[in-house]
């Protein structure tokens, strides 16, 4: 995959869609598969904003029961199975836990109730060949098995607690690469780093955008049939280009990392707030032998380039973990990362507190809302159904294209690297097949990572053994994914690497001696002096703002 911008601006495409983040990405993908010729356009970095702030799992409905939308809850559950299957060795089963209460709605007998059903509206969960991905049935357990699982945990209200099954994602910020590697695959044109700045427009008619190379300051045009706005929190500000607008707002979605709490399973614990304050569940996620703890929300009415993560932000989201959870006793020094994004709420719930989330993605055909054609907005929600969210969106833009093309083919596709059927089979053959020198550990990380693609990092490995060796004697990132990512991935920047192309950063600020040793990799590959390796590590530690500076000069 090669950024050339140039290619953008030499022909029409049927389809450009802007913004990189996963349902840009699946949606890219999507158009492709179906014969579409399809441009692509992401301001920052593939994955940089909300999509790289994803607590990793692929929910199956479970706590949307109580709305009692049954038809949400069967596209979560079918979705889930979906994600499994198209990219096997990126998503894998996640057991989950909530602690049952003597209240009524969240006592034993309820949520046993609700995990029957649960199961009965993913009946088809388990019917795929790979036996990994297996699905077990719900069930609710004691207080005494409860305390087992979560040891530590305050036990004072509870009853127990009801278990069941999701999936989590080995690494959100590949996942979403791997649907824009795939598009590329399929012909479509992408590059990072480049900016919608305007549409072209013709009376009422948008025919594709005024664009800037944010890297040279070039600006050009990409012509295109029909253009999707994936721009997420900055859909708005698009808009107002188009002299239209949107029903929506944005509120802030923030996670934090520490240090591990539960190896083994993802629980889901009610906060206690203050009198008057409303309880939520936060989500304690095992991630990369440490715990991510999330979503908190909170509402915001201006520009998203106008939010600044601050230390008394975390420590309000900091104190309502610890209601949730007392005996963690968490504070600032004790949290190893922030991740925060944007999602979409009603601009009449801008301000509510706690803030009311959209519940579904929202696809908006401009010319029946506005009367603009040319014209599809996308606003996303839920890692789970962004590929269910970008189909629709396809769909509409197929329709308005009046072609006769291939039906959707990403709910069966395997992605990029996603050529397994059975993953550990997969995993022990890889295993068994590799040289001595490369140890077991390594190969796991690539199958984990790369999956069916792994091949070609080993090849790397057999005929270079020095691109074997790792970033972080910590980690299993060698040498030659960091390679990898500058010429096959289009890396721009050390944080492209370091955050979305290998795991070096994805819990924490990387010490000082790895970013280091990232940068002159780098450097090799594309010409940068002593002072631009500087001025990309202090661009590293600008995006931990709480753990920054003293840890890489320490």
């Amino acid at each position: 995959m090669k950024r050339d911008p140039a290619e953008l601006s030499s022909r029409e495409f049927d389809l450009l869609v802007i913004g990189g983040g996963i349902h840009g990405a699946l949606a890219a993908w999507d158009a492709t598969l179906r014969g579409l010729s399809v441009a692509l356009i992401e301001r920052g970095d593939f994955g940089s904003a909300t999509s790289q702030n994803s607590l990793k799992i692929i929910h199956g409905g479970l706590r949307y029961l109580q709305d009692g939308n049954l038809s949400r809850i069967r596209t979560m559950a079918r979705e889930r199975t979906t994600w499994m299957k198209i990219a096997p060795h990126l998503v894998h089963p996640l057991t989950c836990l909530m602690p049952t209460r003597r209240k009524i709605s969240r006592s034993r007998l309820a949520l046993g109730g609700a995990l029957v059903l649960n199961d009965l509206l993913s009946f088809d969960r388990n019917r795929f060949a790979d036996p990994q991905k297996y699905l077990p049935a719900g069930k609710v357990i004691s207080k005494q098995e409860l305390s087992r699982l979560l040891p530590g945990y305050d036990l004072d209200r509870s009853t127990g607690a009801a278990v069941w099954h999701d999936a989590q994602i080995h690494n959100s910020e590949r996942l979403l690469l791997e649907f824009i590697l795939s598009a590329v695959e399929q012909g479509a044109e992408a590059a990072n780093y480049v900016e919608a700045t305007g549409f072209l427009k013709k009376e009422s008619h948008i025919d594709g955008v005024r664009a800037r190379d944010v890297l040279t300051g070039e600006s050009f045009d990409i012509r295109a049939k029909i253009v999707v706005n994936c721009a997420g929190a900055w859909i708005e500000e698009l808009l107002e280009q188009a002299d239209t607008s949107s029903e929506y707002s944005t509120s802030i979605a923030m996670n934090v990392i520490v240090d591990q709490v539960w190896s083994r399973l993802a629980a889901g614990l009610p906060s206690r707030p203050e009198e008057g304050g409303r309880s939520q569940i936060l989500f304690f996620v095992p991630w990369r032998n440490k715990t991510m703890i999330g979503t908190w929300h909170l509402p915001w009415k201006h520009s998203p380039d106008q939010f600044n993560m601050t230390e008394a932000v975390v420590a309000k989201f900091i104190a309502e973990i610890n209601t949730a959870h007392p005996a963690l006793n968490l504070s600032m020094d004790m949290v190893h990362h922030v991740t925060w994004g944007f999602l979409p709420v009603n601009r009449k719930d801008a301000h509510a507190i706690p803030v009311k989330l959209t519940r579904d993605g929202v696809v908006v055909d401009h010319q029946r809302k506005d009367g603009i054609s040319g014209l599809v907005s996308v606003l996303g929600v839920k890692y789970t159904t962004a590929r269910a969210v970008a189909e629709q969106a396809i769909d509409m833009a197929v329709e308005k294209l009046s072609l006769k093309t291939a039906k959707c083919q990403t709910q069966t596709r395997p992605v990029h690297g996603g050529q397994i059927e059975d993953f550990k089979a997969y995993l022990k053959e890889a295993t068994a097949k590799a040289p001595r020198h490369i140890s077991e550990e390594t190969i796991e990380h690539l199958v984990y990572t790369y999956g069916s693609d792994y091949i070609r990092f080993l090849k790397d490995m057999i005929e270079q053994p020095a691109s074997l060796k790792r970033i972080d004697p910590h980690l299993t990132v060698t040498r030659a994914e960091v390679i990898h990512a500058v010429r096959h991935e289009m890396a721009i920047t050390l944080l492209d690497v370091v955050q979305r192309r290998t795991e070096l950063g994805s819990s924490g600020l990387p010490p000082a001696e790895v970013l280091q040793r990232c940068a002159e990799l780098m450097a090799c590959e594309l010409g940068w002096d002593f002072e631009r390796q500087q001025q990309e590590i202090a661009s590293v530690v600008q995006a931990y703002p709480l753990k920054g500076m003293e840890r890489v000069t320490a």
